[in-house]
């Protein structure tokens, strides 16, 4: 009896050949919905509830809303699920300095300062990276992952 306990090779991203499931890239409208679902969980869970439930699932590549609406994030690298520390990476700092992001821009447009134009810019080149090819963000191009369907 012989034991094969070499790790599985990853499976490909979209349009990198075929493998034994293909996978499909999430589109813009399911990535909207999983960045609202995460905003009304954070809100209902008083944000205790939903930073707890992110630590947990963070190991599977996923935030709360992406394991409801099954939306995995892989590493456009080497086709693999995320680490735990890639993830809180891309969804912790990146994302809490976009919130943040968010926060000082709403206050520029106020003023018609600077900071409201580029706040202004970054999203409007955020939603125009959502419909290339492969529907990766510019955050996602950073941190090199790639947001995948997996239902």
């Amino acid at each position: 009896m012989t034991y094969n306990n070499s790790p599985t090779p990853p499976r490909p991203l979209p349009g990198e050949g075929s493998g034994a499931q293909p996978m499909r890239y999430a589109s813009f409208q399911h990535r909207l919905g999983a960045l609202v679902l995460d905003a009304v969980l954070m809100g209902l869970t008083l944000g205790i509830g939903w930073l707890i439930w992110s630590f947990v699932v963070w190991g599977n590549g996923q935030t709360p809303a992406k394991q409801i609406l099954k939306i995995r994030v892989y590493n456009a690298e080497n086709g693999r699920v995320v680490s735990w520390g890639h993830m809180a990476l891309r969804e912790a700092l990146l994302g809490w300095w976009f919130g943040l992001g968010i926060l000082s821009g709403i206050l520029s447009l106020v003023t018609l300062g600077i900071g409201g134009l580029a706040f202004i810019a970054w999203y409007v080149v955020e939603i125009v990276f959502y419909f290339t090819k492969d529907s990766r963000t510019l955050r996602d191009l950073w941190v090199k992952t790639a947001v995948i369907n997996v239902a």
